[in-house]
């Protein structure tokens, strides 16, 4: 019989099985695995989901990130301000595009970026702003539209950790300018890696279409679909762009989970429900708050000042946890880049961050050997 101290939970399992086996045999068999008909199929499907009139696909959210950056076309030292708790992506996308990066400080309970240092933060370059929905938690999307369109900001929701998540009735990516979501694979939908760019502007459509695709005028599915025209092999290169196309083998996987993406932030809802009824009150845990009716949450993130002896109590245990995130104002590159920034929210609420393990496939028994875990490090703590 296998013992407590033997068991294996992970901090994160994807929810893929014999659906996504089928679509993979199907784009197997038609002979066409590369960006192609199943990748306009998914990007159309995410766009009505998302209730966005368009979706470019890509291979990553970080390429998203940097494209939805780049079609703005802003100034030479435009100002993207960025909240600092957020995976290195979101800064990255800024330094990528040359433009001149703003670290916000978060809130301390949702770990979302604090509106009012948002708009303290703003001047008279400031082109640009990338909320975060960390760890599933919605930002206050409303007043942040709201500053924006008073100054001038132009909103890209990054939305990499809150796939099928609202804020006041709407999806979260629905909001801004351009919504920004990640597949990569421990998202709330996978495709192995992944991401995409959904908005409403057509003027964008063609231009981030190019620039996903080398600056090529016309993709080789536009070209080759038709076996009729006789210039298929032609197109032309109007500008630089990057090789962040997405394919048919991800986004068949894609369709699939996102037809599952609702059932599945469902079940995680759950999960959570049961973490907040077990771990009320246990040591000096300070529980997230969450909408268990609309979230898509992505993480279930606790607070202690115990944060390092909990992880390391919960490892010998076969508990995988994680830390989401060290602000990236910290990491070394940025600490050169922008010496002297000082969040001071951000610097103190890291250090008692924990992720707790968290997917539609947590099973009770699973769950209950975290709980366990955690109420016994804090009874051995009193000893």
């Amino acid at each position: 019989m296998q013992s407590a101290h033997d068991r294996r939970v992970p901090l994160f399992r994807p929810d893929l099985g014999a659906d996504e086996l089928d679509v993979l045999r199907d784009v197997f068999a038609s002979g066409w695995v590369g960006l192609g008909p199943k990748t306009a199929e998914f990007e159309l499907a995410l766009a009505a989901y998302q209730q966005r009139h368009h979706g470019v696909a890509t291979n990553s959210a970080t390429a998203a990130l940097h494209l939805a950056l780049k079609v703005l076309d802003l100034p030479p030292g435009s100002r993207v301000l960025v909240p600092t708790i957020t995976f290195v992506s979101t800064p990255h996308a800024v330094e990528y595009n040359q433009l001149e990066l703003e670290f916000v400080d978060v809130n301390e309970t949702d770990l979302c970026i604090d509106v009012a240092d948002f708009e303290s933060r703003i001047d008279d370059r400031a082109r640009a702003v990338i909320p975060v929905h960390m760890g599933g938690q919605p930002c206050a999307m409303d007043a942040i539209c709201r500053i924006a369109a008073q100054h001038g900001v132009t909103v890209i929701e990054d939305v990499a950790n809150a796939q099928g998540g609202q804020w006041q009735g709407r999806p979260l990516g629905s909001w801004g300018e351009i919504g920004v979501f990640s597949f990569e694979a421990k998202k709330n939908m996978t495709t192995g890696d992944g991401g995409m760019l959904v908005f409403d502007d057509a003027r964008w459509n063609d231009a981030l279409r190019r620039l996903r695709w080398c600056g090529i005028d016309r993709d080789t599915w536009k070209r080759f679909a038709n076996r009729g025209e006789s210039a298929s092999w032609y197109y032309e290169v109007d500008s630089l762009g990057f090789k962040y196309n997405m394919n048919d083998i991800a986004a068949a996987i894609g369709l699939c989970q996102l037809r599952k993406l609702d059932a599945v932030n469902a079940k995680k809802r759950e999960r959570i429900a049961r973490y907040l009824d077990a771990l009320e009150g246990v040591g000096d845990l300070v529980l997230p708050p969450h909408d268990l009716a609309h979230g898509g949450y992505w993480l279930f993130i606790v607070h202690t000042d115990h944060r390092d002896a909990l992880i390391d109590h919960l490892a010998q245990r076969g508990v995988t946890c994680g830390v989401h995130f060290m602000p990236a104002h910290l990491h070394p590159y940025y600490r050169k880049r922008h010496p002297g920034v000082c969040l001071p929210v951000a610097e103190r609420v890291w250090k008692r961050i924990v992720s707790l393990p968290l997917f539609a496939s947590l099973t009770d028994e699973e769950q209950d050997h975290v709980v366990e875990s955690i109420c016994n490090f804090f009874a051995e703590a009193k000893r």
